[in-house]
Order: structure tokens, then sequence, then C-alpha cells
């Protein structure tokens, strides 16, 4: 019997008109934030890409498919911000909590430290081993890097200082790494350095109800399904200063026997991963509501 996990994409998958055919929806969906995400969705390409509203803006367009999805699941995922959409399918937190408690994550990481303090580049070309060394070579005990988002075999991405960032991205090749791009974020995203968000975040998250997930949700954190809902929660904390460990996800879910992935939500950046990852699995792509009427039928 053919296993099927759902997954839901992160930051960097937004795009101008994104979820133009499912405005009702989100418009339902964010009726509690203080800005309209539907009118920046579709005219205000600069303010969708600042996080704070990037990301109510991604999940409410993977929440309003997830409501009109009538397929069956074995599991859900998501890439970083990506895992508050899997909590919905997995009936773990509502729609319209989770997308108030990314707005207030989305605040939380693009204000926790003035412009040009931390930042994140991608190092193309060398194994997790050979990243965490460079990672330990170029740190200091003022200035560290680490691996943030093991995302499949030759891309990892990792946060920190900028100033080690603007190091690697200057010396990778020499140091081995194939290529080493700079990322367009405003800080240090899934660092040690965002744990001084992590309190006033988990304050935040009490005010919700968490309930233990009806199907399995892989978590960043721990790259293995999690059904209880106090371990979701303390992880979801977790995963804003550790790193989105989404290859040993996909593995932990191919050894599983999971052969069918369907990505949900705009963009299709996690199915271009997954390929590297396995080419024997199936990965489907359902972005707007034609795609949804394609696969429910």
């Amino acid at each position: 019997m053919t296993k099927r996990v759902l997954m839901f994409p992160g930051q960097g998958s937004q795009k101008l008109g994104m979820a133009g055919d499912l405005k009702e929806s989100v418009t339902a969906l964010t009726k509690q934030l203080d800005f309209d995400i539907v009118d920046i969705m579709a005219h205000d390409e600069a303010k969708l890409s600042l996080t704070e509203y990037t990301q109510p803006a991604i999940v409410s367009h993977s929440a309003a498919l997830i409501e009109r999805f009538k397929g069956d699941f074995d599991y859900t995922i998501g890439h970083s911000l990506g895992e508050y959409a899997a909590l919905v399918a997995s009936g773990v937190i509502r729609a319209e909590d989770a997308v108030q408690i990314v707005a207030k994550r989305g605040q939380l990481m693009a204000t926790a430290f003035p412009k040009g303090v931390g930042s994140m580049a991608a190092v193309l070309g060398l194994d997790i081993k050979e990243v965490e060394a460079l990672c330990q070579e170029i740190s200091t005990e003022d200035a560290v890097i680490e691996p943030a988002n093991i995302n499949c075999p030759g891309q990892i991405v990792v946060s920190g200082y900028q100033s080690k960032i603007d190091e690697l991205v200057k010396n990778g090749k020499s140091l081995g790494a194939k290529r080493v791009l700079p990322l367009n974020v405003s800080g240090p995203f899934h660092s040690s350095m965002m744990k001084v968000i992590g309190t006033e975040f988990s304050e935040f998250l009490d005010g919700f109800e968490f309930k233990d997930a009806k199907v399995p949700v892989v978590q960043n954190v721990s790259a293995a399904p999690e059904t209880d809902a106090a371990t979701i929660k303390r992880q979801l904390i977790e995963q804003l200063y550790s790193p989105v460990r989404f290859e040993q996800s996909v593995q932990h879910l191919i050894d599983a026997g999971v052969t069918e992935f369907v990505e949900i939500g705009p963009g299709k950046v996690l199915g271009g991963l997954v390929k590297k990852i396995s080419r024997d699995v199936t990965i489907t792509s359902i972005e707007t509501i034609e795609d949804l009427e394609g696969w429910n039928h």
C-alpha cells in the first residue's frame, strides 16, 4: 500500500500573485492580523519579501489548500516555517491560530537583531561533516556560524554573524566548497543566536491550544515523527535556534516506506530537494485550486 506525506514549503517560496484563487479563504484565515496580507500578496513584492509578512502569507496559502484537500496521508512535514502548516494538516493547531503564531514568529525573527548583524549563506558541494568543520574553523568565541538548513546532498545553509558569513562567501571556494551563495535574509535564522527570542515566543505559544497529532508530523528538530502535543510545542521553540534537518527527515520517511510526496503551497522548492535525496519517489505539487481539483478527482 502506498504511503503518502504532505509537505509544506517555508520562506523563499513566496511570490507576487500567490494564492490569487484562494483570496476568500486567506481573508478568513488572516482576519485577526492587523495588516491586509491578501493585498500584500497581490500588489506589494517588497513587503511580501519581509519576514513578518512572508510567514503568514505562505502559511495561509498552504492552510487554504489544506481545507480543500480530500486525500488520505500517513505523515506531514514542513520546511522551517512550513512546519506550522503541517501541524494544521495533522490537527495539532487551528489554521487561524497557525497564521497568528507565524505572524508573531516573523515579527520576532525580523527584530531580533539590528540589520547587518546576522545573515545566512548556502554552501554547495560539501557534506554536513565538512560544513561543520568549516564552521568551526571560521567561528570565534564572539562570532559563530553554524549549519542551519540541511536540505539535500551538497546543499547546506549556514547561519550566524554577518562578518563570518562574508568571510565564508569570500573564501568558500578556497576552503573546498563548490560555491557559497549569500542569502537575502534579515537575520541569522536557525542559529544559536536566535535563542534571544525563545522565551518571548514560548510565552506567546502558551496562549494557543495544542492537541496531539492525528497524523504524525516529522519535525525539523528531531527528524522523526511526533504526535505528542507537548513535544511538538517544545520543538517549535527549539526550531528557532536549531538546524532544519530536512534531508534526514525525508530519508526517515523513505525508510518508513513513504513513496509519495505531495507539496502543498506556493512554489516547488521542496519537490526539487526531495528529487536530490531520492529518484525513487513520486512528487506532486499542489499550488492552486485547479491543481487540487485535479488531485481530488
